[in-house]
């Protein structure tokens, strides 16, 4: 036995080698019989598809019974993201047109709208009221007037979901505001919705739909997409929808759309977006409505210096901060708003130059200021400060002045307690390059009207205004004088928007509701543009394709191959694009690789953007959570999918399909 143990010992040097090399090898064997196969990544429905099945599916119900408008056929939220909405259909022998009523809970809640005169009748109702029976009446339209009631609905309805439910204070009357609505776009977690002159909320989406609510000639909305693409709020596109829900057109943007479009005379659209080369929110695009074609761009940096004029909010990466867009026909020119150089700028569409700027000339070189900038002339002139929604009016440019700081000089900021914000209105000479302040609403109100952030105006016809503060916080009791999604101090952070409207110097309507709104927007569900048909919904465009990694990774050896749990890697296919989703520290490197019979190699980014503007926290998450996109452009076939951290590879054991 001595013998056999001091010829182990001798032989140490070789046996233990051996067994190790011995080992591995039954492990690779042992492996490879049992590694699992890759299964297909998850797929998630998408938006404009679920659409085309629900249509298709109660158009198959309707076509399968006999309606007519005694007996008419009824679907509720027939695309499933607007619950207080539905529509009627039924067949007449005639040409025929109806009155509809849907009920109030009072007579002055009453909406009533005009159908289309036809034989197929397709009718939106809109303005029904959450968990209640709402009552639905059809009326003969004899020239314009009720005739006889034909038939009646009733309607129950849901509660809504806590998102939309918020707390709303609101003096006005039904003389005033008749039936119409004020729709309020979220900025933080909140829905869409559109409140009545009785503080009832008549219309919501359960789908959080961003940006400005932008209502288009043929009386559809644009809203912006809820598919982020790019920290911190930037979205995949724009959707043409009605207050059915149903969306009509998506319009991609490559690089992403941000706060505000505008539609052109001849329907095409003036898009915000990015090109993501070092800056942002610093591009313009032309879309043709019917192709869905970038027909024209401006890059803003070809118009104005980056480092002049520079507000506390300034970065070099968000140098503008181009926050709204209008367009004025006469001039054929637009009218962009520059929060972070505290400017709004007059290009003219002719030219392609600068016709004037409108903003405290202080901070900006001479040259520019006597070439471009306002002269100020009248009593009681103020310049605005990190202003949104500058639009062009018959009695002006009106403005939001968020007022922060209210100077371009450090040492002469005004704090958050001590500010305000308004809505003003700018009288241009473009000849004398002379400016004059004629209206203005919301100093008088102080901080309490305060937005550091977000608001918007709207102009309702001569001396008539809306003013919407909508990103007033505070905590214990203290204005914040940053937007409400950026604030890391403590204390509970108490989020608000107030909206007023003037008529001729008296206030005709105050809306207080909880939560911060991004913009309001004062309309009507029924207009004479009302229009709603049926039909495949359209998607123009498509993503700007991943930029890949050409760099040759460097990877250790990894004998277990699969992925960390720590890492919480989850893959979703959506139509146009994979998303990745993982829980890594910031100064890790990772890099997924899309491997087919070559490696695709994207490298995620991890690194922190300080922010100074926050338009929308909708998106906003652990900052240890990150999200990251691998567009469909220019890939086709199906890859296995790895996951590389620190240059040790993973095998996730899924793969992808691009069609």
């Amino acid at each position: 036995m001595n013998k056999y143990i001091s010829i182990l010992k001798e032989n140490l040097i070789i046996i233990i080698p051996t067994v190790i090399v011995v080992s591995t090898l039954i492990g690779f064997l042992i492996f490879g019989f049992l590694k699992p196969s890759t299964t297909a990544v998850i797929q998630e429905d998408y938006i404009l598809d679920i659409q085309e099945v629900l249509e298709d599916e109660f158009l198959l119900e309707y076509s399968a019974g006999i309606y007519d408008e005694e007996h008419p056929f009824f679907v509720l939220n027939p695309y499933q993201i607007s619950p207080l909405s539905g529509l009627i259909l039924f067949e007449t022998d005639e040409v025929e047109s109806f009155i509809i009523v849907v009920n109030g809970k009072e007579i002055e809640g009453n909406i009533e709208f005009a159908s289309i005169a036809t034989r197929s009748h397709k009718i939106p109702v809109y303005g029904l009221y959450a968990n209640y029976e709402n009552k639905v009446e059809i009326y003969e339209n004899i020239l314009g007037e009720k005739g006889i009631l034909v038939s009646e609905l009733m309607i129950q309805t849901s509660p809504l979901k806590e998102e939309s439910n918020r707390s709303i204070t609101l003096e006005t009357t039904s003389e005033y505001f008749s039936d119409d609505i004020m729709i309020l776009m979220p900025a933080t977690q909140s829905l869409p919705i559109g409140i009545d002159y009785n503080g009832d909320i008549r219309w919501t989406l359960t789908e959080n739909f961003s940006w400005a609510p932008v209502l288009l000639e043929n009386g559809h909305l644009l809203l912006g997409s809820d598919r982020l693409m790019s920290d911190p709020y930037y979205v995949t596109s724009l959707y043409e929808i009605d207050y059915l829900g149903k969306i009509y057109k998506e319009y991609k943007i490559p690089g992403g759309y941000h706060h505000d479009v505008v539609e052109l005379p001849n329907n095409n659209l003036l898009v915000l977006t990015n090109e993501f080369e070092g800056t942002v929110e610093d591009m313009i695009i032309e879309i043709n409505h019917t192709t869905g074609e970038i027909v024209n761009t401006w890059d803003l940096k070809h118009f104005l210096d980056q480092t002049q004029g520079m507000s506390q909010m300034w970065t070099s990466y968000d140098w503008f901060h181009n926050n709204s867009i209008d367009y004025d026909e006469t001039t054929n020119s637009i009218i962009l708003s520059g929060r972070h150089q505290d400017i709004v700028v007059s290009i003219s569409l002719t030219t392609n130059r600068i016709n004037y700027i409108i903003g405290d000339p202080n901070n900006w070189s001479q040259a520019l200021v006597d070439n471009f900038f306002l002269t100020p002339i009248g009593e009681n002139f103020e310049w605005q400060y990190a202003q949104h929604g500058a639009i062009y009016t018959e009695e002006g440019i009106f403005i939001f002045d968020n007022g922060n700081n209210k100077s371009k000089f450090s040492e002469n900021y005004v704090n958050a307690e001590d500010s305000y914000s308004r809505g003003v209105m700018y009288v241009v000479d473009g000849f004398g390059m002379t400016i004059e302040q004629t209206f203005q609403f919301g100093k008088e109100l102080g901080s309490n009207f305060y937005s550091p952030y977000i608001s918007n105006v709207q102009y309702l016809g001569p001396n008539n205004y809306m003013i919407h503060s909508g990103g007033h916080s505070e905590v214990n009791s203290e204005t914040l004088n940053v937007p409400a999604p950026l604030y890391n101090g403590d204390g509970v952070v108490r989020m608000y928007s107030n909206t007023y409207e003037v008529e001729s110097g008296i206030v005709k309507y105050h809306l207080e509701i909880d939560d911060n709104y991004y913009q309001a927007l004062h309309t009507s569900l029924y207009t004479e543009a009302t229009t709603y048909y049926t039909g495949t919904p359209v998607s123009f465009g498509e993503l700007a394709e991943t930029p890949k990694n050409y760099d040759e990774l460097s990877l250790n050896f990894n004998f277990l191959e699969t992925v960390p749990l720590k890492f919480n890697i989850s893959f979703v296919k959506q139509k146009d694009r994979l998303v990745v989703n993982g829980t890594f520290d910031r100064n890790d490197e990772i890099y997924i690789v899309l491997r087919n019979n070559i490696d695709f190699q994207y490298q995620i980014p991890t690194s922190n953007t300080a922010y100074t503007a926050m338009c929308l926290g909708t998106f906003i998450g652990d900052s240890r959570e990150l999200t990251y996109y691998i567009n469909e452009t220019n890939l086709e076939g199906e890859y296995e999918i790895y996951l590389v951290v620190n240059n040790v590879e993973y095998n996730t054991y899924q793969h992808v399909t691009f069609d």
